[in-house]
């Protein structure tokens, strides 16, 4: 990687007007920089004017995804070979960004609270691992699920295509610029930064010097909460001062919620009211890892699991009901991972049985997560899952587990790419029809 080019590409800055907020100070006064790209700018404005007409404002993410119904009304947007499908049950996948030959890594879709826009990331492939002109796309979709870009922010240089979470109004996407990778770094988080972007006028807030391993907004769409290590890095390795900062969009101000421990992911509550998180100084496989929950205010921080391993997966996720958490943990030493249930009060726990369909040929193993989230409604979980079978190799699918025993897991997508965090992580893939 051409660490020059990035840093160069990081001092430019975006073409639109930006504000740079340092990580660690809370902000007073905001330094603008308004970009190059003036008649850009101006097409963007009228192109996502004609949004705002038909915009849900004011809905919370958990919200408005518990409105939907059952979870199979919904689609699921994946990337699969550098393109961008949906998918639901009884659907085959169906791509709608990309081409076979556009030579286009577009990767991390990611649905706006309402269901009618989706965001992904793209950049130029330039060999096995290296990316040029990154860019965060957003597009409107319609009833059909056809894609129109209506909004791109630029991002340049050598980074890697950028994966976006929504705010839950709709307002904003944030998506982090690494200098380095977030799972395995060369270099401190020094010249990385976190991006906020205001859908409507593509403004960007820079938060700089962070390197993200997990954002996500409050779900009244006022504060994103951003894990991020900064200074102690193992080469190789991680860094391990990994902390939560908590961003105010509104009031440009940065804080620190939990200082430096070893924080590598975060969930919150649906009220808003808590975040949870996970911790360790390993990588994960070494079973010091711990999930932590915290008043957003800095009180009542409790312990409710420890002693676990794990080396793929997205970290503890909340459900839309409130009243489980669910993580993935290792089995023994290898890749295998189970899940988990937890109640918030650390408490209750629940492992969940082994997976089995009743298609599975003789000799397949169980099918063990690589990646695990919640349906919009919390009444299934979404397993991006692996099998072993004898003779045959490996096997990947989305399976819709149901939490009730007694119903049946569905088979959404049996091409699936693994959802762990080193993948960009399964960032609001499921959401709701445009035509709900």
């Amino acid at each position: 990687m051409d660490e020059q080019r990035l840093e160069r590409a990081l001092r430019q800055g975006p073409p639109f007007a930006t504000r740079y907020v340092p990580s660690s100070l809370q902000i007073d006064e905001q330094q603008v920089v308004r970009g190059p790209n003036v008649g850009r700018l101006v097409l963007i404005i009228a192109l996502t004017a004609l949004l705002l007409v038909g915009m849900l404002a004011g809905l919370a993410a958990i919200g408005a995804f518990l409105n939907n119904g059952p979870a199979s009304n919904g689609w699921l947007a994946l990337s699969r070979n550098s393109d961008i499908y949906l998918v639901r049950e009884g659907e085959a996948a169906r791509r709608i960004i990309g081409s076979d030959s556009d030579g286009l890594d577009q990767v991390c879709p990611a649905f706006s609270p309402d269901g009618r826009r989706l965001a992904h990331g793209e950049a130029h492939q330039t060999g096995d691992t290296g990316s040029s002109d990154a860019a965060l796309v957003i597009s409107d979709l319609d009833a059909a699920g056809n894609a129109s870009e209506s909004l791109r922010i630029e991002v340049g240089g050598t980074f890697p295509p950028p994966c976006a979470v929504w705010s839950a109004d709709g307002r904003r996407v944030a998506f982090g610029v690494p200098l380095t990778s977030p799972i395995n770094p060369d270099r401190s988080a020094a010249g990385s930064a976190v991006w906020v972007a205001t859908v409507a006028d593509g403004h960007v807030d820079v938060l700089s010097d962070l390197l993200a391993t997990d954002l996500e907004w409050s779900p009244d769409g006022s504060q994103l909460a951003i894990a991020s290590g900064q200074t102690e890095l193992v080469r190789g390795e991680s860094l391990r001062d990994g902390s939560i900062r908590m961003y105010d969009a509104d009031r440009g101000e940065m804080r620190t919620l939990v200082g430096p421990s070893g924080v590598s992911s975060l969930t919150w509550s649906p009220d808003g009211n808590r975040i949870a998180y996970q911790r360790g100084r390993s990588d994960g496989g070494e079973g010091d890892q711990e999930i932590w929950v915290v008043q957003v205010d800095g009180s009542g921080e409790h312990q409710i699991a420890r002693g676990f391993g794990s080396i793929r997966g997205i970290g503890p996720v909340w459900s839309p009901t409130g009243d489980r958490i669910v993580y993935q943990r290792m089995l023994g030493s290898g890749e295998s991972h189970e899940v988990v249930l937890v109640t918030p009060d650390g408490e209750g726990e629940v492992v969940l049985t082994d997976l089995r369909l009743p298609e599975d040929p003789d000799g397949s193993g169980p099918w063990r997560p690589c990646g695990v989230i919640w349906s919009p409604d919390g009444t299934e979980l979404l397993y991006a899952a692996w099998s072993i079978t004898e003779g045959e190799g490996e096997h990947r699918a989305l399976i819709a587990v149901p939490i009730d025993p007694g119903s049946d897991p569905a088979v959404l997508e049996d091409e699936a790419p693994c959802l762990d965090r080193d993948g960009g992580g399964p960032i609001q893939m499921w959401g709701r029809r445009p035509d709900d």
